[in-house]
């Protein structure tokens, strides 16, 4: 991961690096970091759910094999709707990323953010000796 948009940070990977000269450069710096934080809280937030929603889900109790008479009834809405209805053809759907990937991104995720946490103490005390 690699952000652009940032003037005194730097994110390269995991590591976050920041330079400033003045008082007034440290709080433009840690105004840059904490909406760097919410914005990665963000995608970390969207990936726990996709992870939770890869879970296998409990099995479920199987229904009850259909009657003659339902089969019949659920042939004739199928040959009606298929007569009525022109489906498009869908496109190919997109890979869904594995367990393990979604993984592998928070884990990088919470270092990232652990490492803003630390500059943003470090620009804090900077800011307390700076005035």
């Amino acid at each position: 991961m690699r952000f652009a948009d940032m003037r005194y940070s730097k994110i390269d990977g995991t590591s976050v690096s920041v330079t400033v000269t003045s008082a007034a450069e440290a709080k433009a710096a840690l105004k840059e970091l904490r909406h760097k934080k919410r914005e990665l809280k963000f995608v970390r937030g969207t990936l726990v759910k996709a992870q939770r929603a890869a879970r296998p889900k409990r099995g479920k109790k199987p229904r009850p094999p259909p009657t003659g008479l339902q089969t019949f009834m659920d042939d004739l809405r199928w040959g009606f709707s298929a007569m009525v209805e022109q489906r498009p053809a869908q496109p190919p759907a997109a890979k869904k990323p594995t367990q393990a990937e979604i993984d592998a991104q928070v884990q990088k995720i919470d270092e990232t953010l652990h490492n803003i946490d630390g500059c943003i103490l470090q620009l804090q005390g900077k800011l307390l000796t700076l005035g």
